[in-house]
């Protein structure tokens, strides 16, 4: 006598509840981990932002009163701001451990917008002609570059310091160390987001404990 064994169904109907079951709790268990990983990335995205404004500080804020000689023969400390780029020399690079002299320039994206994209070259014995060279040949971009920035409507720096010809402190649209003699106190920068205005405003420190020993050490 012949018989064959099937399935019944309440069999069929456990095992499919049971596959159902895992099926769920699989997704769940996706969901869950995409939105783990979603939080990680949105906390990593917000460290770099706080990163990147952190060390546009630590960069400004170590400027550098780099001394350079111009063709009348005139010495005076480095720096020279516009309303889309300043330059400046900083004892706090982001790679190496030598003093450099930094591009931080404002550059039209693809889609439009603006971005402020950081540069830096080691300084070594760089004369006030050889830096203006770097800038005006592009050599600046042999160097490391960093966008700091993305996505901007709009961006513009001022510079907080004193004005020798007017005879007084204030915000200026540009800033030549070879016209004032000096550096300025304060750099900001005034950039636009989604209609927004944000103003990122950092302090020149010209009196650190690690100039004073660079001082010492390069005199």
């Amino acid at each position: 006598m012949y018989s064959s064994k099937g399935y019944t169904l309440i069999e069929v109907i456990v095992a499919t509840a049971i596959f159902s079951a895992m099926v769920l709790l699989a997704t769940f268990a996706l969901d869950q981990g995409l939105r783990q990983y979603q939080g990680l990335m949105q906390r990593g995205v917000n460290f770099w932002d706080n990163a990147r404004h952190l060390w546009v500080h630590k960069s400004l804020s170590s400027a550098l009163d780099y001394y350079v000689r111009d063709r009348s023969g005139k010495w005076f400390p480095y720096f020279k701001g516009t309303a889309d780029r300043v330059s400046y020399v900083s004892i706090v690079p982001f790679a190496g451990d030598i003093p450099v002299v930094i591009w931080i320039i404002k550059e039209r994206q693809e889609d439009g917008r603006y971005a402020l994209v950081y540069y830096e070259l080691p300084v070594y014995t760089k004369t006030y002609s050889d830096i203006e060279d770097d800038y005006a040949l592009g050599g600046y971009k042999k160097g490391l570059s960093i966008r700091l920035f993305e996505g901007l409507e709009d961006v513009e720096m001022e510079y907080f310091g004193y004005d020798i010809q007017r005879q007084r402190e204030g915000w200026f649209n540009t800033f030549n160390g070879g016209k004032e003699n000096a550096l300025p106190l304060l750099v900001k920068f005034r950039c636009k987001i989604d209609g927004h205005g944000h103003n990122l405003i950092y302090a020149i420190n010209t009196n650190s404990t690690r100039k004073v020993l660079y001082n010492e050490i390069y005199r």
